[in-house]
């Protein structure tokens, strides 16, 4: 963008602030040159690349304004010592409730009814389903798969959580029970993605985990795109393999508009908006302006490659 929002920038008074809405590498690499530090600000999608890090002569860290880095390219900036951080629990709570939307949304139909009721066909449509004594299954349970826990414990939903770095007493704690993958997906009656985007993870949802569901189990994405296998999701929502999905996040964004799914009644699509609630976006720019503050007096925070911290007090 050309300019960083004022509930941003009142916090960041130890620098000079250079914004641009060219983030091609040739433009950012020009511009980086002199640069104690990058905010990065995800509006459209694109990359800070090894180019980039390497072109900041003088670069000590870089921001990410939200939860995810996998666009940065860490290890080239651990080379670097430069620090990567990012800001992981600002928009915590509207994440999962736009989660917990989705998850009503497929359940009681609501989009297809709602446009069914604007053509003028009263109580058209299919039977919902009640999400009491159905099987919630999370897989990711970090800060905001427990807060879709905690904001769907209403629902009276059994709990099972997938998360290979979580304790099973820790999710016992919170109600729920640790399974594995196959077993997460076979017993779930909704099935919601919080899990990061990692090499393990790309495409983690594929046509055989797919056909694992049930066929009335309902399917929700507000994490990452690429953890899903669009074509095959397709697929088994055309084949009824499952009930419905409700994505907010997709391998391509902005959705190409020749993109299957578009054209499928049994999904919900919002598009990569779970953040976008007042609450969020105030608080996220405000914690941003004040990171990045710190980070120009060398106190950096939610450090997503802390060895670099280590080489920067062998240093000292």
């Amino acid at each position: 963008m050309d300019f960083l929002p004022q509930w941003c920038a009142d916090h960041i008074k130890s620098a000079e602030l250079v914004c641009t809405s060219d983030v091609s590498e040739a433009n950012l690499s020009a511009m980086v040159k002199d640069c104690e530090g990058i905010l990065y600000l995800q509006m459209i999608t694109y990359r800070i690349t090894g180019r980039i890090i390497d072109a900041g002569k003088q670069l000590k860290f870089i921001q990410s304004a939200g939860v995810g880095y996998e666009l940065i390219d860490v290890p080239a900036a651990t080379r670097r010592n430069v620090v990567v951080m990012n800001v992981p629990a600002a928009t915590t709570v509207s994440v999962a409730e736009h989660a917990a939307a989705l998850i009503l949304a497929c359940a009681k139909n609501i989009v297809q009814v709602h446009q069914s009721t604007v053509a003028g066909h009263w109580q058209s449509g299919g039977f919902n389903v009640e999400l009491r004594g159905k099987i919630l299954g999370i897989v990711g349970f970090g800060r905001i798969g427990r807060e879709v826990a905690a904001a769907t414990k209403g629902f009276g939903m059994q709990l099972l959580v997938y998360d290979p770095f979580v304790k099973e007493t820790e999710i016992a704690a919170l109600g729920g029970k640790k399974v594995d993958l196959p077993t997460l997906l076979r017993e779930s009656d909704v099935v919601t993605l919080h899990a990061p985007l990692t090499k393990e993870t790309m495409g983690l949802i594929n046509a055989e985990r797919l056909g694992m569901m049930k066929k009335s189990a309902i399917l929700v994405n507000t994490s990452r795109g690429e953890l899903v296998d669009e074509a095959a999701l397709h697929k088994a929502l055309v084949d009824e393999r499952i009930r419905c999905a409700g994505l907010d996040v997709y391998g391509q964004e902005p959705v190409d508009p020749k993109n299957p799914l578009l054209s499928l009644e049994n999904v919900v699509l919002t598009p990569h908006m779970a953040v976008r609630t007042v609450d969020a976006v105030l608080r996220l720019l405000q914690q941003n302006g004040e990171q990045v503050e710190k980070a120009l007096h060398g106190i950096y925070e939610n450090v997503v490659n802390p060895e670099v911290l280590a080489n920067l007090r062998k240093r000292r």
